[in-house]
């Protein structure tokens, strides 16, 4: 069997690996084995044509992954949870942080909520979500 077939099949398997982990990693090294099946055909060498392919990989990796990377967090989905910070929810329950009570609503869900500053929180007070910390919002009154 050539040489260049056996680098196609290794290039495959990676890809096959890359198929279940999505981790920008193995497909890096089926790109090596890419660029060592194109060796294959000027270069004779079988210990040659692995350097190339370790050389070129470790290449592949320490370049191009941090770009896709990069690229691929950029159509991260906000959760529910890091969708609501920022906006602006209404007491239900009065909140005391000394006595651990407190519930806001906001986009018609009712979450456990804080004061930020520690001051006590009527009902019916507008609030602003500034994090989530565990289960319940951290919360401002809104200055209008």
């Amino acid at each position: 069997m050539p040489d260049w077939v056996i680098w196609l099949l290794v290039a495959l398997a990676f890809g096959a690996v890359e198929l279940a982990t999505v981790s920008f990693f193995s497909s890096l090294f089926g790109l090596g084995a890419l660029v060592a099946a194109v060796a294959s055909l000027f270069v004779s060498s079988w210990p040659l044509q692995a350097v190339i392919f370790i050389v070129a990989s470790i290449l592949f990796v320490f370049l191009l992954r941090p770009v896709l990377l990069r690229s691929y967090d950029k159509e991260a989905v906000k959760t529910n949870v890091q969708r609501i910070v920022g906006l602006t929810g209404s007491v239900v329950v009065a909140i005391d942080n000394t006595q651990g009570i407190g519930q806001i609503k906001v986009e018609g869900e009712v979450w456990t909520a804080r004061s930020l500053t520690g001051e006590p929180i009527p009902i019916d007070t507008r609030v602003e979500i500034v994090r989530i910390e565990g289960v319940r919002a951290v919360v401002r009154i809104k200055e209008d």
